[in-house]
């Protein structure tokens, strides 16, 4: 898949290297499933590509699983969207994005 346009700025050389870095850490073996794969991903588990705490290594089965959720959200906000379907909650159209991207209003949430 593509990078968007505005996540390009984070994969730049220093993530290259980070990259490299956290294969070799992973002894090159995918931390879900412990098999070893040729095509291993370092994927984000917070879907942010800002985050660089919250990754693992995956291979493209194990990335794929973990990225279903997301993805299924994605596609119910474009649908609704598109039909011009109103959300009940802010809180609920803006889930599938990461807490950094979302309007400050909503970020101020006394949720605990």
């Amino acid at each position: 898949m593509a990078i968007r346009p505005e996540y390009r700025k984070y994969y730049d050389a220093r993530w290259r290297k980070f990259r490299l870095a956290a294969l070799a850490a992973a002894g090159n073996v995918c931390q879900r499933c412990g098999k070893s794969h040729r095509l291993l991903n370092v994927a984000h588990l917070s879907h942010d590509p800002a985050d660089r705490f919250s990754v693992a290594v995956l291979c493209p089965s194990c990335h794929s699983k973990n990225d279903t959720p997301q993805r299924l959200a994605m596609t119910r906000r474009t649908r609704a969207n598109k039909r011009g379907q109103l959300w009940l909650l802010d809180e609920i159209q803006f889930a599938p994005f990461p807490v950094r991207t979302w309007p400050v209003r909503l970020r101020q949430l006394d949720l605990f």
